[in-house]
């Protein structure tokens, strides 16, 4: 049967990303089915489809087809290690069968779309409810220009706040942790001399692709990110996934079918390098996600990911979250001066920190200035997924320093919760230079950190700006005093 359009003027298209949990039949029952899917052009897969379920002509052009496989989250993303191609094609070799499948789909019409969903199953097995694809946005900084001039303090006074130079006086300066950005990419030519960069993971062969650590330069904010890592952990080794499209014009559509490939791939690789060379990968690892959601008017079903505890892009972090410590931006749509981007419906208190950065399993970080004055723009909380019957969920954890400026590099001020969230991350793996995962899990070192976090109006507990409070480096090392190194 051929799915017919509408008569009435042209249809737009539709993208929907459908996640197939039972894949038996792409490994090994179909022959076909699965050449098809490991093909690295996904146009004979869209073809293949076409065909089996009965959905139009597969022998039309590629751009007229009703059916189109732009992504295969899984499978698109690959980590290149620049100083170890050894152990690289070890992972490689490695690598057991997926047992679980995403599609990402150009759709001519919503009812092709609806066609595949009602007959997908009898082909490639059960699947997760399909989702439309969520607009998101790298978290760039943001300049108040309300008489106070574009930034406030240095890069020296925001370290000053949280009383950051007991990490290099205790010796922490993150040798041996691997800490990932998930942002627009970073330019390791940027980072400051001496810095170590491992590699990181990217989808060879897309449109506009570049290997990690070859970031436009002008493409700053993921360096942003990379270099206020580094600048409380000097040793760390980053790794580059560049997620957020590089250009942000408005509202620029970024898929979740690629978050869920990318945090998927992540997490696996860190498995597996810590099995083939367990010295220098086995635990030790921080991921930085800075970007948050700004419009959810993009979702197919509203809520399907903004308020969805278990959303697959969520249980992809959840499970990242057991073999690294996963901190999030907790967004820059705060109620007093969000940013210009930010839909009506997800600006203020209890609205504004959504889908992932709302999760239990990692530290959603707030943005204050470099003096202790809440950021007017960073997202309030309380979170969206409080346990059932319980109160409140207390998001952000923690606030930290931002809209501080950094002299001599290319962005100039780090701002929005962004920076704030690279300031968390690089303390974080400073403290990891002493205490590994296996000894200090990162649920009890968040708790670590929130209990020692400081309200600058001396106020105690959490509130829906600061969190816990702001984050105090030298207290969290008088809490962690009892807890043996490793």
């Amino acid at each position: 049967m051929v799915v017919k359009e509408e008569k009435e003027g042209p249809q737009q298209p539709v993208r929907r990303c459908f996640v197939f949990r039972d894949t038996a039949q792409l490994r090994d029952a179909d022959g076909e089915l699965q050449k098809a899917y490991l093909d690295p052009d996904p146009l004979t897969l869209s073809r293949l489809l076409l065909r089996r379920l009965d959905l139009g002509s597969a022998e039309l052009a590629p751009e007229a087809l009703p059916l189109r496989v732009t992504h295969r989250p899984l499978n698109d993303w690959q980590l290149t290690l620049l100083e170890d191609r050894e152990a690289e094609a070890e992972l490689e070799a490695g690598r057991k069968p997926p047992q679980e499948t995403a599609l990402a789909i150009r759709f001519a019409s919503t009812e092709v779309a609806d066609a595949f969903r009602d007959r997908a199953a009898t082909l490639l097995g059960g699947f997760d409810e399909p989702l439309g694809d969520l607009r998101l946005n790298a978290a760039l900084h943001w300049g108040p220009g309300r008489g106070e001039g574009s930034s406030f303090g240095t890069l020296a006074d925001a370290h000053r706040l949280i009383r950051a130079d007991a990490l290099g006086a205790a010796g922490l300066d993150g040798d041996g942790v691997k800490v990932v950005v998930i942002d627009q990419g970073v330019d390791r030519t940027r980072l400051p001399p001496g810095s170590r960069f491992g590699g990181g993971w990217w989808k060879p062969g897309q449109p506009g692709a570049v290997p990690p650590g070859q970031a436009a330069k002008d493409n700053r904010h993921g360096t942003m990110i990379a270099r206020n890592v580094l600048a409380l952990a000097p040793r760390a080794t980053i790794f580059d996934c560049p997620l957020i499209p590089p250009r942000i014009l408005g509202n620029l559509p970024a898929f979740l079918s690629d978050a869920f490939g990318a945090i998927t791939r992540i997490a696996t690789d860190i498995v597996l390098l810590g099995t083939i060379r367990p010295k220098q990968f086995r635990g030790r690892w921080v991921i930085v996600n800075a970007w948050s959601v700004y419009d959810p008017r993009g979702e197919a079903t509203p809520g399907e990911y903004t308020r969805n505890r278990y959303h697959w892009v969520a249980c992809a972090v959840d499970a990242a979250a057991t073999v690294a410590d996963v901190v999030f931006a907790a967004g820059n749509c705060g109620a007093f001066c969000p940013d210009g981007r930010c839909a009506e419906e997800v600006i203020g208190p209890g609205r504004s920190i959504l889908g992932a950065n709302s999760l239990d399993s990692v530290l959603t970080v707030g943005a204050a200035r470099a003096d202790g004055i809440w950021a007017g723009y960073s997202s309030q909380g309380p979170g969206q997924f409080p346990a059932y019957g319980d109160g409140p969920q207390l998001k952000p954890d923690l606030a930290a320093p931002s809209h501080f400026r950094v002299l001599d590099t290319a962005h100039r001020i780090a701002g929005g919760s962004s920076a704030a969230s690279a300031v968390a991350a690089g303390a974080v793996a400073a403290l990891r230079t002493r205490w590994s995962d296996a000894t200090l899990p990162s649920d009890v070192l968040f708790k670590h950190l929130r209990a020692t976090a400081w309200q600058p109006d001396g106020s105690p507990g959490w509130n829906n700006r600061f969190g816990h409070g702001v984050l105090d480096c030298a207290g969290v090392l008088q809490g962690l005093a009892g807890v043996p190194a490793s």
